[in-house]
């Protein structure tokens, strides 16, 4: 017997997180209830075409533009449930780059409206979407993202210790929403005492970051992280200075890694800290040192466990609550076809 077809829709392949966590549609969970496969939006098109699919993912920030594409989704496929993932828009990022908020939301409204279904990354990010897209929050399914880096669960975990510098990692795109400017500029403030940089990645700020660091000897730049394990090997606690960020892969990598994790306050990142670390305010000059010398002192090995025992099975609970939704949507379209047909 065949299974139902899920057709996953993305306009960006270059949304690294994105793209990553798509693997999790090919896990043996979801797998044992759809045939998944992954499609792409032309730039620019304003009209979709039929899928031969019971189930539609899109993973694309609502807007103006492409609210055209997802009308025509919606009438070209009547019979498939819609799934709108949102990975983008977060109270931090609307409150740093929305111009007019009510045009914003305005978007949200009519966008959202046309899926049959709203997952949010985070639970930050679900609370402020019901308020901003007028949606009931029991309307909006919480699923963190997941993305398998094999290895992680086995990274020896830091050996702390008091007599050389602690190494503070941080890698993602070199961007202004990661924040590492705000990291590099703490640090040579002298923030950050006893501690050493490590910034993994590249991207559209990596020369003005390198100008940042100057010629200081404790700041370090690795380039291109291929291997997340070999990255976290050389470090001892992993920081997201980001001003925007819906979940954080980072944080939950490493986490898995048995990596406390110093996150900013906003959106989806304080959620993943527990007892694995701890939420420093990075726009703030006292708390940065405040966070940072009480850092020092904290029993890190302790943090370094919790981090790793907060991860365990923690994709294959991801899996199950993506098989237990699908599941459901497809149940409540046989309800529904059955109701037409009698």
């Amino acid at each position: 017997m065949s299974r139902p077809k899920l057709v996953n829709l993305l306009d960006d392949f270059a949304m690294g997180g994105v793209t990553r966590g798509l693997t999790i549609f090919d896990s043996d969970a979801i797998c044992a209830v759809v045939e998944p496969r992954v499609e792409a939006i032309a730039p620019g098109a304003m009209f979709a075409p039929h899928f031969d699919a019971e189930i539609i993912v899109l993973h694309v920030p609502p807007g103006w533009q492409r609210l055209m594409y997802v009308s025509s989704l919606r009438l070209r496929n009547p019979q498939a449930k819609i799934i709108w993932i949102e990975h983008s828009y977060t109270p931090a990022w609307e409150a740093l780059k929305v111009g007019s908020r009510a045009r914003f939301r305005a978007t949200l409204r009519l966008a959202f409206r046309l899926a049959d279904q709203v997952v949010c990354v985070s639970h930050a990010q679900a609370r402020w979407l019901a308020e901003a897209a007028v949606l009931p929050l029991d309307a909006i399914e919480v699923i963190y993202p997941y993305a398998a880096n094999p290895g992680l669960e086995e990274l020896p975990l830091p050996s702390f210790s008091a007599a050389r510098p602690l190494r503070v990692g941080a890698y993602g795109r070199l961007s202004e929403q990661k924040g590492f400017d705000l990291l590099i500029n703490a640090h040579r403030c002298g923030l950050m005492p006893g501690t050493e940089l490590l910034i993994g990645g590249t991207g559209e700020d990596e020369a003005m970051l390198m100008a940042m660091a100057g010629q200081s000897k404790a700041i370090r730049f690795y380039g291109l992280v291929t291997d997340v394990g070999a990255f976290l090997g050389e470090t001892d606690v992993v920081a997201l200075p980001s001003r925007w960020e819906a979940y954080g892969q980072v944080a939950n990598e490493a986490r898995i890694g048995g990596r406390p994790i110093v996150v900013a306050p906003c959106d989806g990142l304080p959620e993943q800290v527990g007892d694995a670390g701890m939420v420093i305010d990075f726009t703030s000059d006292a708390a940065i040192l405040e966070g940072f010398t009480a850092l020092r002192s904290a029993n890190l090995p302790a943090m370094a466990a919790a981090a790793r025992a907060s991860t365990v099975d923690c994709g294959i609970i991801r899996q199950r609550q993506w098989a237990r939704l699908l599941d459901r949507l497809l149940t409540e379209g046989k309800v529904a076809d059955g109701a037409l047909a009698a």
